[in-house]
């Protein structure tokens, strides 16, 4: 059994040689900066330390999300910034699917996202129909009409052999959206898509989708790579993206309690399973 022990902001960057945090939840309640934060971040600029902001969110540009980081105070380069929609360049390119029609369920920036990557637009109702449905966002839809239509669009084209590929840049099921205050993620309606298909045509992977984001490889793959070492320690607030994954790549794990976690002492992680578990709980980020 793993027992995670408590720890300090000063204690982990004594130890690591680069810092991994999640945005929301870490440095951000979904609205303002949470403690400590906007001065942790001005300390690590002033001493030129390594660390990166490692973020499942897909629907924001990184110029974007540096203006946004700005407008509540943080100082925070894009250099710094590693995000599941720019892995969209990656999974199309390894995948062969430049100029594949391409449908995006999100936000301009996630479109873009897309095309950057040498996707061909197409929406649900063009004439064109996609070999590539992105789900970057989760909302504004209605989302029962939405999914029924990629219902029938997956089924339909898996019972010709030729199925779509979803893809999933940003895997968290709920997110911190204010104080107290949590929204449903892209993930939770992927997540209903998945079980309709299992349920029409048993279980197979070409109905599943391809994570981009946290617990998934690829993201911690570019973070580590960025960072250029793997002596690095993922600061993140759910158990399930950031400390599962950050587990799953061979990389320590610290678990706040100013997010989605509100286990803040070690017996309370006695009934979470070892890979969901941190090696360490960060009380403050002061």
């Amino acid at each position: 059994m793993t027992i995670p022990t408590q720890t300090t902001i000063s204690t982990l960057i004594e130890q690591y040689d680069a810092l991994f945090f999640d945005s929301f939840g870490v440095l951000v309640d979904g609205v303002n900066p949470l403690p400590g934060a906007v001065d942790l971040v001005d300390r690590m600029n002033t001493e030129h330390m390594n660390y990166f902001v490692v973020t499942n969110d897909a629907s924001a540009s990184l110029d974007s999300r540096v203006k946004t980081f700005a407008s509540k105070g943080f100082s925070i380069p894009k250099k710094r910034i590693i995000n599941s929609g720019s892995q969209m360049t990656g999974y199309i390119s390894e995948n062969g699917l430049q100029g594949a029609p391409t449908l995006v369920l999100g936000t301009q920036d996630a479109k873009d996202y897309a095309t950057s990557a040498g996707a061909k637009l197409v929406s649900l109702d063009s004439g064109e129909e996609p070999d590539i449905v992105v789900l970057g966002h989760s909302g504004p839809y209605d989302w029962e009409s939405t999914l029924e239509d990629l219902l029938a669009l997956f089924s339909r084209r898996f019972q010709q052999n030729n199925p779509v590929c979803l893809v999933l840049p940003n895997p968290d099921f709920i997110y911190p959206n204010g104080p107290g205050v949590f929204g449903f993620g892209a993930a939770a309606f992927v997540n209903t898509l998945e079980q309709a298909l299992e349920r029409l045509h048993g279980r197979n992977d070409s109905l599943i989708a391809t994570k981009l984001g946290k617990p998934y490889a690829p993201i911690f793959n570019a973070a580590i790579d960025r960072a250029g070492t793997a002596n690095a320690v993922m600061i993140g607030d759910q158990l399930e993206t950031d400390i599962f994954g950050a587990n799953s790549a061979g990389i320590d794990s610290a678990v706040v309690t100013t997010g989605i976690n509100r286990r803040s002492t070690a017996d309370e992680f006695g009934d979470v399973p070892d890979e969901l578990t941190p090696r360490y709980i960060l009380a403050s980020l002061v």
